[in-house]
């Protein structure tokens, strides 16, 4: 797509506003059904394995799609693929909320992913395609606070609603939003510039990496439940392997890949994110695991739960901004290590987590868990797009860079739940149910945090060795 779609001012704040409502029902959304999860539970008489798909089939389809959805738009029209999206978020959450079982909520779900990853892969670009150059720095950081917000917002809110309503509404709360902002995007954004020509959009890419993103955390997810040796995961694992095998093989060949390869050859790009997966990871795994934890193993009630878990994100929020302060001074390096150290030593904390842990102590813990995460993200993106991809290839590395992040993030609930549910079975030897006693779910969940901080340890060495290999990257 070319061009430029200059707008008068008035509309241009109205289209931000149309765009803010995109990147903040996709970060409410990402955080408001975590803190929801044990109610959840309870109400399908789901364990902890199964009841991960609620989250899992959200990111897994979120990922899948984000490059998907970005060529798309590309060839299609960002105007009708923006709104499409938000068609599909809509439709999606009403019927989450009216879902009557739990495989109708995990696939309604994936449907919501879906629309989210269309405004999750085209909201940044819109900025560019519709406001002046001269604004874009002040309002690339009022998204970002935006972000902040939802993600903020969202345990609160998915807190309050499941104690004195039922989790339903944590999904009906997205329709009211959803149709202001779809009649909005109707009346407000132009129309598209022309679409150039191009290779066409890569259909037997698109499938490839659904299906070896999806047999993958099937295997992680199901594979103590069902048996590591079991037909079903064992096929499940080879589907992954040879799914997995055929895309590279296919991306390197075809005219219009979904992803650019060379960038891969980069050091720099790969260290990087390959260390903003880790962390990821770890993130989205204890956001997972930690309601379990302050629902069922410290008997917390649901909003106070919720309130609880904004703590993290209110700190991610204001050192996010004093991390690109700071990234600009000492450079990247220094803070990502430190970050990711930092991490690490919050992981162990929680990992001495038991019934009797005391608020306070929970809430110091969490505070500097979101300190690690807002002192690392914004660097680590600077590490990635700075030092790593030449002129003409930001967009493009950015896309690959959300999907890489977005996978982590996946791996991270089904990686956390099975090593929680796996300690959880060896001590019990039964099923792991919600009717567990609250010392025996402690235990579990510990254990789920001692290996987040082994991973954040990793993450740290990682971080630490992109910047000495930058002049050999550039030229890699």
């Amino acid at each position: 797509m070319s061009g430029h779609t200059v707008l008068p001012a008035r509309k241009q704040r109205l289209v931000l506003v149309i765009i803010a409502f995109a990147v903040f029902m996709a970060s409410l959304d990402s955080t408001i059904v975590n803190i929801s999860l044990p109610s959840i539970a309870k109400s399908f008489d789901a364990d902890i394995s199964m009841i991960s798909w609620v989250s899992l089939s959200y990111i897994l389809a979120l990922a899948g799609f984000l490059l998907i959805l970005g060529r798309l738009a590309d060839l299609k029209g960002f105007r009708k693929v923006f709104i499409a999206g938000f068609v599909m978020f809509t439709i999606g959450s009403l019927a989450c909320g009216l879902s009557a079982t739990l495989n109708q909520l995990i696939a309604f779900r994936a449907m919501q992913g879906i629309g989210g990853a269309a405004l999750d892969a085209l909201a940044p670009a819109m900025i560019v395609l519709y406001l002046p150059e001269e604004t874009r720095g002040r309002v690339l950081g009022v998204l970002a606070t935006v972000v902040s917000i939802g993600i903020a917002a969202g345990p609160i809110l998915g807190g309050f609603i499941t104690e004195y309503s039922s989790w339903h509404w944590i999904f009906f709360i997205n329709v009211p939003i959803g149709i202001v902002a779809i009649i909005g995007a109707f009346r407000l954004l132009p129309g598209d510039p022309e679409i150039q020509k191009s290779a066409g959009f890569d259909y037997a890419g698109s499938v490839l990496i659904i299906a070896a993103l999806s047999s993958l955390i099937y295997t992680l997810n199901r594979g103590l439940e069902l048996g590591w040796t079991s037909p079903v995961i064992i096929g499940t694992l080879l589907l992954t392997l040879v799914c997995g095998t055929l895309f590279f093989v296919h991306e390197r060949r075809t005219n219009g890949p979904l992803i650019d390869m060379h960038l891969l050859a980069s050091k720099n790009f790969a260290l990087g994110n390959a260390a903003g997966m880790i962390l990821m990871l770890v993130d989205c795994g204890t956001l997972f695991l930690m309601p379990f934890y302050l629902e069922n193993a410290k008997n917390l009630p649901v909003d106070s739960a919720g309130l609880l878990l904004a703590v993290p994100a209110l700190t991610l929020m204001v050192f996010g901004v004093i991390a690109g302060m700071l990234s600009d001074r000492y450079g990247p390096r220094i803070l990502t290590t430190g970050a990711a150290l930092l991490a690490a030593g919050a992981l162990f904390l929680f990992s001495g987590f038991d019934v009797d842990t005391g608020v306070p102590c929970i809430i110091a813990t969490l505070a500097l868990f979101g300190v690690a995460l807002g002192l690392f993200f914004p660097p680590n993106m600077s590490q990635i797009l700075g030092t790593s991809c030449g002129a003409g290839s930001e967009g493009v590395a950015s896309s690959m860079m959300m999907t890489i992040r977005n996978v982590g993030a996946a791996f991270g609930v089904a990686l956390f739940g099975t090593i929680a549910v796996f300690v959880i079975i060896s001590t019990m030897t039964v099923r792991a149910t919600m009717d567990i006693s609250p010392t025996i779910l402690a235990t579990g969940f510990r254990a789920a945090f001692l290996w987040g901080a082994v991973l954040c340890l990793a993450c740290a060495i990682i971080s630490a060795t992109i910047i000495i290999r930058a002049d050999t990257s550039k030229t890699a």
